[in-house]
């Protein structure tokens, strides 16, 4: 009988030490969510700005200068956020799911930011801003794929970091239905690929290309 008393009294410490630490994990990944969400909103704002002053109704108004500066600036935040959502998905438990719809909100922001990158290069010049995006499949479905997406995206990465400003990297999900970067991705040919690389929307490498795309770059 005396066994049996043990036994319930730490059965009912083990359940409340599980559910203090189910609530802290809870907490953690909660604050870190309201954190995404600011910089979801910030981001917004920012490309909406920038939509906003390529619109033909301000033609004019902003000189080049200006629309390739700011543009820079986002482009900056937005590498810096997608490497913090990264961060947050993979150590995310309890709010997993969460996450999934909120990787396609900042998807499609990302695919706005780079429609805009084009109406920039197609107003002030092709070689006023060097950009390099990387496509990927969300939640790939076998190991090959996912090893893949980690070498691609250390070196997109050791790119970024190599050029600094030189260049804008933007990596997004290419298998989330966004509509707008369907359209955009009609024009190139690349066989369900997983992975993809496309510089100033002219040069497309596939994984083993990626020798040809550092060389690219190297001329940068």
């Amino acid at each position: 009988m005396r066994y049996r008393h043990y036994f319930l009294e730490a059965l009912i410490l083990t359940m409340i030490l599980f559910a203090f630490g189910f609530m802290i994990g809870l907490s953690i990944e909660n604050h870190r969510n309201s954190e995404l969400i600011k910089y979801y909103t910030a981001t917004e704002k920012e490309i909406t700005t920038i939509t906003d002053q390529l619109d033909i109704s301000n033609l004019g108004k902003y000189t080049c200068h200006e629309l390739i500066s700011r543009n820079s600036e986002t482009g900056d935040e937005i590498y810096t956020q997608a490497l913090i959502f990264e961060e947050y998905e993979n150590s995310a438990i309890l709010t997993k799911s969460y996450l999934e719809k909120e990787h396609r909100k900042f998807d499609v922001l990302r695919t706005l930011f780079w429609i805009n990158n084009i109406k920039i290069k197609e107003r002030c010049g092709k070689n006023v801003i060097n950009t390099l995006v990387y496509l990927y499949d969300y939640n790939p479905e076998n190991d090959e794929d996912l090893a893949k997406q980690r070498v691609v995206s250390q070196i997109t990465t050791e790119i970024k970091g190599a050029l600094q400003d030189r260049v804008v990297l933007i990596p997004i999900a290419k298998n989330l239905n966004i509509s707008s970067l369907d359209n955009i991705l009609e024009k190139y040919n690349y066989d369900n690929e997983s992975i993809l690389l496309i510089v100033n929307e002219e040069k497309l490498f596939l994984f083993n290309e990626l020798d040809d795309g550092r060389k690219y770059f190297n001329d940068i």
